[in-house]
């Protein structure tokens, strides 16, 4: 018994080696990472986000009991005390245009109308970047904001035991006939190893 169990185990590591040869698992294609290096240390690297083409859809109206969907496409959660949170999901493009993974965007709103906003941005082959600004810019890329500044709170893979700070900037473009708005957003971020 232990003989035919070994002979098939064995079989079926030789089965799934010749099937891997005829059928080869897909090759992702995966961008270089697109740095520059700043003179007093550390590295400088720009991501894009387009809206709205690289939104990614936000819940439908009526799915989710709080959530109001604004008529730029932004996700807003109403909290009890009048307040709001503003949630938002980019496909995120490296300087060269390239899609190279997903940003997310949350802000929140305090008292006297200044919001502070977070991101995380992923990027499969690397690791993620955590970074925040707080009392300062929109709550969304239709608000017309210029954006603002902030600092790298922590990151994963290649990203993990970095310092530094991030510049957002956003371009509104022409509003079309029906309302809506287009533009793109570019965080650039500068990071150095953490002393």
């Amino acid at each position: 018994m232990a003989r035919l169990f070994y002979v098939c185990v064995l079989a079926g590591v030789v089965l799934t080696v010749l099937l891997a040869g005829v059928y080869p698992l897909p090759q992702h294609t995966r961008y270089r990472s697109i740095i520059s290096v700043i003179p007093d240390g550390g590295r400088e690297e720009r991501f894009i986000m387009r809206w709205p083409e690289d939104r990614v859809q936000p819940l439908q109206a009526g799915r989710a009991g709080s959530i109001v969907l604004a008529a730029g496409g932004a996700s807003f959660l109403s909290a009890a005390d009048g307040g709001s949170a503003s949630v938002e999901v980019f496909r995120m493009r490296d300087a060269a245009g390239n899609v190279i993974g997903l940003a997310s965007r949350s802000t929140t709103a305090n008292a006297g109308g200044t919001q502070d906003a977070s991101w995380a941005l992923l990027i499969p082959s690397r690791g993620t970047l955590f970074l925040s600004r707080q009392q300062g810019g929109g709550a969304t890329p239709e608000g017309g904001s210029t954006g603002g500044s902030g600092r790298v709170t922590g990151g994963t893979g290649e990203f993990a035991a970095l310092i530094g700070s991030y510049d957002e900037a956003r371009e509104a473009g022409k509003p079309a006939a029906d309302g809506s708005t287009s533009g793109q957003i570019t965080l650039v971020t500068r990071v150095q190893a953490a002393p």
